[in-house]
């Protein structure tokens, strides 16, 4: 990757000094800062976990003086398709790694949901400044259904019948009913950006930027004898 930016800075001497040309080399260096933030976010696993939040900002602080350089070279021109897409992928690389967490996730046939107020007040007693997304405890999910949403992410042992993965979130899972029958037919599972779906959201905060929320009321959980299918929004 050093060897293509070093080619691609050399290149760049060569660009006529009319039109556009310095536009383009006054572009060389954001174009490369912005190439190796979406190169580091995409490594971001390899950071402890307490160290994340910190390289984050400093990815978006970085990323806004880019952005202040581009502008400021095509002042009154439209920026060319290949920069924009550079700043989209840029942005998202940034957008993925502030909203990355630690999902629970069910791989069991099937579970019934944890009650996990106990481990929120937990959390808050211990300091805990993130996000906890959870399921109401006692509904029945099946495997592939999100049970919790940590972020940032904690290094907790799952509950039997799940287990732990690293995913940009919180996922929603929406469960579908037969409006004939009035019977569960399957869940959905969406992420972040996904258009809403129809049927019951199964995921509610508990915990939202360090403050705990009070208990939902909600009513008892559907009895479900079959297993549903649990379908990931395309």
């Amino acid at each position: 990757m050093i060897a293509k930016w070093t080619e691609f800075a050399q290149a760049s001497i060569a660009l006529p000094a009319d039109q556009e040309g310095p536009r383009w080399k006054a572009c060389v260096a954001p174009i490369i800062t912005m190439q190796a933030i979406v190169a580091a976010l995409g490594e971001l696993d390899q950071l402890p976990r307490s160290h994340r939040p910190v390289a984050i900002d400093a990815a978006e602080a970085l990323l806004r003086e880019q952005l202040a350089l581009v502008h400021e070279a095509w002042n009154g021109e439209l920026i060319p398709d290949s920069i924009t897409e550079l700043i989209e992928e840029s942005r998202r690389a940034i957008f993925d790694a502030q909203h990355l967490g630690v999902e629970w996730r069910v791989i069991d046939e099937r579970i019934d949901a944890p009650n996990l107020q106990p481990i929120a007040e937990m959390l808050i007693e211990a300091g805990f400044r993130g996000d906890l997304h959870a399921v109401h405890a006692g509904t029945a999910l099946f495997c592939g259904a999100p049970v919790a949403f940590f972020r940032p992410a904690l290094e907790a042992n799952p509950p039997d019948g799940c287990a732990a993965v690293e995913v940009v979130g919180p996922r929603q899972c929406y469960r579908q009913i037969d409006e004939a029958t009035g019977s569960p037919i399957r869940d959905v599972v969406t992420g972040p950006g996904d258009p809403l779906q129809p049927g019951a959201p199964l995921l509610s905060p508990l915990i939202v930027e360090g403050v705990l929320l009070p208990s939902a009321t909600t009513s008892a959980p559907v009895g479900i004898s079959e297993a549903l299918p649990v379908i990931e929004y395309d």
